[in-house]
Formats: structure tokens, C-alpha cells, sequence
């Protein structure tokens, strides 16, 4: 996986160049994957499988939840969340990639 492919996946347009912000997803990206490959125990040598891309998309967006808002007013808008919502969202989508550890 790669920024382009992590761009496409996040909704940003390829042509939307941003040094500062692109800097930011590449290292995002690179402590998604690790977390990714850490928590299966799994280092897919084969390259990522689709569902575990998805869950590094989730991966990089738990970065920026908000930890304390659980609903949020703005006019006639409303959004609740609760902690975590994205990476219990990417554990499911990583699950099946899993490996169990032996010691």
C-alpha cells in the first residue's frame, strides 16, 4: 500500500498535492501498517489484502477521534460518537489475518 492508493481510499483527489499534509499520511501510513502487521502477528509477505487496507484507513483516522466528545451541536446538526468507534472497526476488519502467537 502505498499514498497514492492510501489517498484514493480516504476520498482524496491524486491531484490535491498537499507537502505538508501528504508528509503526514506517508507517516501515518508507514505506523498504520506496523500496527497492523504487530496486532495480526501476521507480516503479509504476500502484500496487504484488501480488507486489511481497509482496516489501515480506519487505523489513520482513529488517529484524529476526538477522545472526549461523545456528541457534538452545531445549528441544526448533531453528531454523537463513542471512543474507538474506528479502530474496533479496523480489529474486526483484521481479525481473519490473525495469527496465533506461540510461546
Amino acid at each position: 500500500m502505498d499514498l497514492d492508493d492510501l489517498k484514493v481510499r480516504m476520498g482524496i483527489p491524486l491531484d490535491n498535492v498537499d507537502p505538508v499534509r501528504d508528509a503526514k499520511l506517508a507517516a501515518d501510513l508507514e505506523d498504520a501498517i506496523d500496527y497492523a502487521k504487530e496486532w495480526c502477528n501476521n507480516q503479509f509477505e504476500n502484500g496487504l489484502p484488501p480488507g486489511v487496507k481497509r482496516a489501515i484507513v480506519a487505523i489513520i483516522k482513529s488517529y484524529s477521534e476526538s477522545k472526549n466528545v461523545q456528541s457534538q451541536r452545531l445549528g441544526d446538526m448533531s453528531k454523537s460518537f463513542f471512543e474507538g468507534g474506528s479502530i474496533v472497526s479496523a480489529h474486526g476488519d483484521l481479525r481473519p489475518w490473525k495469527k496465533v502467537r506461540f510461546t
